[in-house]
């Protein structure tokens, strides 16, 4: 198969198929098509750089084992943005240091980012994870950032001891093992409605090559820890969108962030889980798009 070029690849994106239907995102293209840029704190970060290059600046932010892939299926929904999407330290093909996997390095990591793009200012959306290092972001780096949304995000703190999330990634050992009880949970394919498949088998296969030491680190920064502590420094607009049947952050998070940023706005999906960006990407991006594209 003849590769395109990132040009090509951006504009395949984003023109429909059919009428109404945007062209299906190449998984193995996704991959292929990477940018690396050195920044200065030794991270060689991979990241894309799709849709409009004139439009306004929008930096998505994966979550916890995920990369930049987490957008590749909202991607076609965006493109009147321009879209930059890195794999943060420790996932997708970005380098993996030993040290440190703090949310407010991650938010350092994204600034020099944008630094290095010579970007002053972008809107930020962050999954999960990403959600945190958004809200880090907004915090430290205020002048940065125009508007924050937090997908299946939390006010509380994320993970504790004696959970689920926490005590099984804790007990990995390498090498992992794709067959055992709980990567099986993890796969991305476990969604409360299904997903698409070849997205999700990509996203497995790069939840394996993720080292065990960066499992255990983000952990051990989230545990216990308070994510909306700084709320109060978060100036820019807020918009938390949240999956009523989320496993992970259960209805008493949504409560905590609107509390946390009682001029958000605000949406749940009742039905759809953690990962409801896979589950209606079209949906997600409709309200993204109207949430950045406001005035």
């Amino acid at each position: 198969m003849k590769l395109k070029t990132p040009a090509a690849l951006a504009l395949a994106l984003s023109t429909p198929a059919m009428a109404n239907d945007p062209a299906p995102v190449s998984q193995a293209e996704w991959v292929q098509h990477k940018k690396f840029v050195q920044l200065p704190n030794g991270i060689r970060m991979s990241y894309l750089d799709l849709g409009d290059p004139n439009g306004e600046r929008l930096l998505l932010l994966h979550g916890y084992t995920d990369s930049s892939r987490t957008w590749s299926l909202l991607v076609p929904h965006l493109t009147r943005y321009r879209l930059l999407i890195p794999d943060q330290r420790g996932h997708g093909a970005t380098s993996a240091p030993e040290c440190c996997y703090s949310q407010s390095q991650f938010a350092y990591d994204a600034k020099l980012f944008l630094d290095a793009l010579k970007i002053e200012r972008a809107g930020v959306a962050g999954h999960s994870m990403g959600s945190m290092v958004a809200m880090a972001m907004a915090a430290e780096y205020p002048d940065r950032v125009t508007k924050i949304a937090l997908l299946g995000s939390t006010a509380l703190a994320p993970v504790k001891r004696g959970e689920w999330l926490f005590d099984n990634a804790i007990a990995l050992k390498a090498p992992l093992d794709p067959n055992s009880r709980f990567l099986k949970e993890w796969h991305p394919a476990n969604q409360p409605t299904p997903i698409d498949k070849a997205f999700a088998d990509a996203a497995m296969a790069e939840i394996m090559t993720i080292p065990v030491p960066v499992w255990h680190s983000v952990m051990r920064e989230l545990e216990g820890v308070p994510v909306a502590r700084r709320a109060s420094d978060v100036k820019a607009p807020v918009l938390v969108l949240s999956g009523g049947a989320d496993a992970l952050f259960p209805p008493e998070h949504h409560a905590a962030l609107l509390k946390a940023f009682p001029a958000a706005q605000s949406h749940v999906y009742p039905t759809l889980g953690h990962n409801f960006p896979w589950e209606v990407p079209a949906e997600v991006s409709r309200r993204l798009s109207a949430f950045f594209a406001a005035q």
